[in-house]
């Protein structure tokens, strides 16, 4: 009888000890974007991945919103632990500029330089113009769309039209209109014929602005040096477009860019933030099939600052260190 007690005992000890180990699941939040984006496809995509990897019993609830503004404040709250950002947008919200009034510095990148978005205003060809100032120097009174606020490509269109001598308030007088929705809402106004122009960043094969070009004509209207050079100062890079990147689009188009990046906080454990930036690093192949727009994405540099834009979690940094792609 003594020896079985003995037995159990150490069994019970094992088994204990066994479980102390196994590490807990965990349920991550994932701010994303609206349903007809690439970023919820992105996130789509890196959850499925994901709930492989991570801690048996783990979820990533990826949610859609709200956008490459809303989403660092987001995270930056824990309200989503996990988010995608841009690198331009990064940086604002780290040092505290721009489209935000506070720095918030507890924001952390995971991985990076996924792909080029480009900030665009397409126009349709019935409307007849060339550029964005044709709508001040002509005073047209246009309908123009954009995704909600709180999405990069609203506030980056702003700025646009700011560069360009321009705003909300001077479209109005003009007796234009604007509207800030969802793509599902602006695919629909294109193909009615209630949208004159959209401001938005995109990726190569965006799937909501594929739909539209597939259906309406459109001119992708470039960037004048003037409005050019008032945006980079804002952490915007000179990038172009090129030809037949989408339907219709027979000319590169001159304009500014930056990559997606993949973000979380300081409250991030360590061995999660490892795990989620290994298994995304791992798996290029299966994000491609996901979504074509991130077959750019080159992951042996995604560490590097001008892919991220801000710190790198120390979790993160030790996926890249255990590669040999980061010394």
């Amino acid at each position: 009888m003594r020896v079985l007690l003995v037995v159990m005992l150490v069994v019970a000890v094992a088994v204990s000890a066994v479980s102390a180990q196994a590490p807990a699941p965990v349920n991550l939040a994932f701010a994303t974007l609206d349903t007809g984006s690439a970023w919820y496809v992105y996130g789509a995509t890196m959850a499925e991945l994901l709930r492989k990897t991570l801690p048996p019993g783990s979820n990533i609830d990826v949610k859609p919103r709200a956008g490459g503004v809303g989403n660092p404040r987001l995270v930056a709250k824990n309200e989503t632990p996990l988010g995608l950002a841009f690198t331009v947008t990064n940086r604002w919200a780290f040092e505290g500029k721009e489209a935000y009034t506070e720095k918030l510095e507890n924001i952390r990148a995971l991985v990076g330089g996924f792909d080029t978005y480009y900030l665009v205003a397409m126009a349709t060809k019935k409307l007849g113009i060339t550029s964005v100032r044709e709508i001040r120097d002509r005073k047209l009174p246009v309908r123009v769309y954009t995704q909600p606020v709180g999405a990069l490509g609203e506030f980056a269109g702003r700025q646009l039209l700011r560069a360009a001598g321009l705003g909300y308030n001077e479209i109005k007088g003009f007796g234009g209109s604007t509207q800030h929705v969802g793509y599902n809402v602006i695919i629909d106004a294109f193909k009615d014929g209630r949208a004159d122009i959209m401001f938005a960043v995109v990726t190569p094969k965006h799937p909501s602005v594929s739909e539209i070009v597939s259906s309406v004509d459109v001119e992708f209207l470039g960037l004048d040096a003037d409005t050019a050079k008032a945006l980079l100062p804002l952490g915007y890079v000179a990038a172009t477009m090129p030809p037949d990147t989408f339907k219709g689009q027979s000319k590169p188009v001159s304009t500014v860019g930056f990559p997606t990046v993949l973000i979380t906080n300081k409250e991030l454990p360590e061995p999660i933030a490892y795990t989620v930036t290994k298994t995304v690093l791992e798996n290029k192949d299966a994000l491609v099939r996901g979504h074509a727009g991130l077959a750019e994405f080159e992951p042996q540099t995604a560490w590097q600052p001008d892919k991220v834009g801000i710190p790198l979690h120390p979790g993160a940094e030790r996926a890249y260190r255990e590669k040999g792609w980061m010394k």
